[in-house]
């Protein structure tokens, strides 16, 4: 069996993970070591197993319904967005991103959209991952911040939910 840590690339906690795989078997939990979730794993994270296999997915690229190499698939995305953009306007296009890219992959695709494209269009998977989470902190504490770190619960008499 062959084990990796890594990051559960679902929302922007960075829950940590163990992946196994023995065979075509690929199994998913949380890393016990890990300090953002010390093994813990949400619903999302604790199916990552099941999102693995590659039935139904495109394992090469497709332009038109014809199998084509990267580059003529990279330069077909590219002329259409292009095509799109000076029909519509920049206004036409909108990414949504990962709330797991780094900072610097964000600063790469805020460049790309605001700088290049010239639009303010972009946002990422956080927003709506986290939006259940902003709601309970107004409500609970008055603002949108977490209140406290995983020491200070571990180390409180009551904690309410």
């Amino acid at each position: 069996m062959n084990e990796t840590r890594t990051t559960c690339p679902y929302c922007g906690v960075g829950c940590g993970v163990v992946v196994s795989v023995e065979g075509e078997k690929v199994s998913v939990r949380g890393d016990e070591r890990h300090p953002a979730n010390f093994g813990r794993l949400c619903v999302k994270g604790s199916a990552l197993g099941e999102t693995t296999g590659l039935q139904g997915r495109l394992l090469h690229p497709v332009v038109d319904g014809q199998d084509v190499e990267w580059p003529q698939a990279l330069s077909a995305a590219g002329e259409r967005l292009r095509e799109i953009i000076d029909t519509w306007g920049p206004q036409a296009v909108a990414f949504y991103a990962s709330g797991q890219l780094l900072t610097e992959d964000y600063y790469a695709a805020n460049k790309l959209m605001k700088g290049f494209i010239g639009a303010a269009n972009i946002d990422t998977n956080s927003r709506l991952c986290m939006s259940s989470a902003v709601v309970g902190y107004k409500r609970a504490f008055g603002e949108d911040l977490v209140p406290c770190s995983y020491e200070d619960v571990e180390n409180s008499d009551l904690v309410v939910l």
